[in-house]
C-alpha cells in the first residue's frame, strides 16, 4: 500500500465525505505461460518456443512467414473479426466455436461444432469438421504441436483476456491529483466532480453493463515521489485508464510512465500539451501554447493585411521558447508582412530600451511577446516613451495579473489568448453542472478545475460508450480518435483522429481596454488554420 493512497475509502475534504470507489476491484485471471505464448502466435505469429512459424496463403499456395498474416490481422485482438477486402473473418471466440448446434456461413457451408482437435486441423489444412475447404484467404500456419497447445490454450482464454482494470462488471479508471498541501482544494474538487458524474453513469446502468470506478491516486511530497505514487499504483492496482489526471510541471515524465505501461489518459488537466506526445495514448482537450499562439499570429496577420503587417516575436532564450518560436516561424508567409528575425534575449536580462530600439528600427507594428509579464511592463514604458504602440499579442498563461495599468496608448491594442472561456460552457451544460452539483454537494469553489475534471469525465465515457462492449485500450483510443466536434457543453467542440491528439485546437482571443478596465472577447473560438 502506498502512504497516503486514496483507494477505495472515504476520507475528509473540507466538510465532504468523497468515496472514491466502492468495492473491491475483481481482478481478471491471469494467462498461463502456454497462454502467454498463444497470445503472441495469435498477436505476432510468432513462436516463443520454436521462433518463426509459417503460413501457406491463397489458391497459388504462397508461403510467408506467419507474423505476416498472425491471426489478429483478421480476427482482431478480441477475435470478433474484421471485414477486409471483401472478406468478412467469422467470429472466433471459443464460446462461439464450440456452439453446440454447429455454424452456417454466408457461402452456405454448414459444420458441427468445433472441438480442439478439429480447430487443429482446420488452422493447419484449412479443412472444417465436415471435411469443406474453407476460402483461401485463410492462412494455413505450419507450427509445431507445442505452438498448436499453446495457440489453443489462448483461443479458449481469448474472450476473457481484459485489459487490465476490466472485468465483466467493473472498469477501474484512475486519476492523480494534488490531494494534499495547498493544492488540495482544487484535486479534491477534481476528485468528486468525475467521481459524481461516474455515480451518476452507474445509477443508469454503467457502460455496457459495466460499473465506473475511480481511484484516485494522490500527489507526494516531490515530483520524484508522485511518480513512484503512480508507478506503485500500476504494480499493485488493475487500471485501465487515468482521466482527469493534474500534470502541471510533469507532463513529460508522468505521460512517459503512461506510454510504458500502455494506459490512455483522457483530458489532463495541465498548461501546454506536449507535442512529443501528439501520437500517444494521450488525449487533450484545451490547446497548448503552440496553437494558441498561432491563432494570435492569425489575428495579427489579418488585423491589418492592407497596410501590410510586421510582426516580431520576441522572447527569452530557452529550449521552450525557442520551439515555440520556430513552429510559429513555419505558419509566417514568407516577403516583408512577416516581420524581421525573431529579437530574442537572455532569461532574466531584458534590455527594454534596447528591443525598443529594435522594433522601431524594424518598424514592427505587432509584437507577439512571449516573456513575463514584469518584462511586458518594462517593454510597454519604453515603447511607449518612443510614442510606439503596436499591437501586442500574449499568451494569458505568461500573464497572471491583468494589465489595465499599461500605457494609456495600449488601449485596445493589447491581445490575449486564452484556452477557454466561461462562454464555452452552453446552457445545457450549466443545467447538467448544477444538477450534479446539487445532487453530490460539490465544493463551490476551484471551478474552472471541476469544469475540467466533468468534461474529461464525459469524454472517457464517450469514448468507452463508442469502444463497444469487448472493451480494451485500443478501441477505446480508437473510439476517441472518431470523434468529430463532439460537444461536452463544457468546452469547444472536441474533434481528435489518428494523428490529432488536442480536442479544441484554437484559442480565445480577449482585447484589454484599459479605459473600461475589462477584457472584452474578439470574436467566438478561432480555430487554428
Amino acid at each position: 500500500m502506498i502512504p497516503g493512497y486514496c483507494i477505495r475509502h472515504r476520507f475528509t475534504l473540507v466538510a465532504t465525505i468523497l468515496v472514491l470507489t466502492t468495492a473491491a476491484f475483481q481482478v481478471a485471471a491471469a494467462p498461463s505461460a502456454a497462454q502467454n505464448s498463444g497470445k503472441q502466435i495469435y498477436l505476432q505469429g510468432y513462436s516463443l518456443n520454436s521462433g518463426d512459424i509459417t503460413a501457406v496463403v491463397g489458391s497459388e499456395g504462397v508461403s510467408l512467414p506467419a507474423s505476416v498474416v498472425p491471426c489478429a490481422s483478421c480476427h482482431g485482438s478480441d477475435g470478433l473479426g474484421r471485414p477486409e477486402g471483401g472478406v468478412q473473418p467469422p467470429d472466433i471466440r471459443w464460446s462461439e466455436l464450440s456452439k453446440i448446434y454447429g455454424h452456417v456461413h454466408p457461402d452456405g457451408r454448414r459444420h458441427r461444432a468445433f472441438s480442439e482437435v478439429s480447430l487443429a486441423r482446420l488452422l493447419r489444412t484449412g479443412l472444417d469438421p465436415e471435411n469443406n475447404q474453407i476460402d483461401n484467404s485463410m492462412p494455413r500456419y505450419n507450427m509445431s504441436k507445442k505452438d498448436m497447445d499453446d495457440l489453443l490454450a489462448y483461443l479458449r482464454f481469448l474472450e476473457k483476456d481484459w485489459d487490465p482494470g476490466v472485468n465483466k462488471d467493473r472498469i477501474q479508471i484512475a486519476t492523480l491529483l494534488p490531494l494534499q498541501g495547498s493544492r488540495a482544494g482544487l484535486g479534491g474538487a477534481m476528485a468528486q466532480v468525475m467521481l459524481a458524474y461516474f455515480n451518476e453513469v452507474n445509477k443508469a446502468g454503467g457502460v455496457f453493463g459495466r460499473k465506473l470506478e475511480l481511484l484516485a491516486i494522490p500527489y507526494a511530497d516531490t515530483p520524484q515521489g508522485t511518480l513512484n505514487n503512480l508507478r506503485s499504483a500500476f504494480t499493485n492496482e488493475d487500471i485501465f485508464a487515468l482521466v482527469g489526471a493534474y500534470t502541471v510541471g510533469l507532463d513529460e515524465p508522468v505521460l512517459e510512465l503512461l506510454h510504458d505501461e500502455g494506459a490512455p489518459l483522457v483530458g489532463p488537466f495541465t498548461l501546454n500539451p506536449g507535442d512529443q506526445f501528439i501520437n500517444s495514448s494521450i488525449f487533450y482537450m484545451y490547446p497548448g501554447f503552440t496553437d494558441q499562439a498561432r491563432v494570435l499570429v492569425q489575428q495579427a496577420l489579418a488585423a491589418d493585411a492592407e497596410g501590410g503587417v510586421r510582426l516580431a516575436l520576441v522572447g527569452p532564450a530557452g529550449d521552450r521558447i525557442d520551439q515555440l518560436i520556430a513552429a510559429l516561424q513555419q505558419q509566417l508567409p514568407e516577403g516583408e508582412t512577416a516581420g524581421s528575425a525573431p529579437l530574442r534575449y537572455r532569461q532574466g536580462e531584458l534590455d527594454a530600451a534596447m528591443l525598443a530600439d529594435s522594433l522601431q528600427k524594424a518598424a514592427s507594428n505587432a509584437v507577439l511577446f512571449l516573456g513575463n509579464q514584469s518584462e511586458l511592463e518594462t517593454l510597454l514604458g519604453a515603447l511607449a516613451e518612443r510614442n510606439l504602440s503596436p499591437r501586442i499579442y500574449l499568451l494569458s498563461a505568461f500573464m497572471p495579473r491583468p494589465l489595465f495599468d499599461a500605457p494609456a496608448v495600449f488601449d485596445k491594442r493589447i491581445f490575449l489568448a486564452y484556452p477557454t472561456l466561461s462562454s464555452d460552457i452552453s446552457a445545457a451544460g450549466r443545467t447538467e453542472y448544477m444538477r450534479l452539483a446539487d445532487l453530490h454537494s460539490l465544493p463551490r469553489d476551484h471551478l474552472q478545475a471541476q469544469v475540467a475534471g466533468f468534461a474529461a469525465a464525459k469524454l472517457m465515457v464517450e469514448g468507452l460508450r463508442g469502444a463497444g462492449r469487448t472493451l480494451n485500450r485500443q478501441k477505446l483510443e480508437a473510439a476517441i480518435e472518431a470523434l468529430y466536434r463532439y460537444d461536452t457543453g463544457l468546452t469547444p467542440p472536441l474533434t481528435y483522429g489518428p494523428n490529432r491528439r488536442i480536442g479544441a485546437r484554437g484559442a480565445h482571443i480577449m482585447v484589454v481596454d484599459l479605459v473600461k478596465k475589462t477584457n472584452t472577447a474578439v470574436g467566438e473560438w478561432h480555430e487554428v488554420r
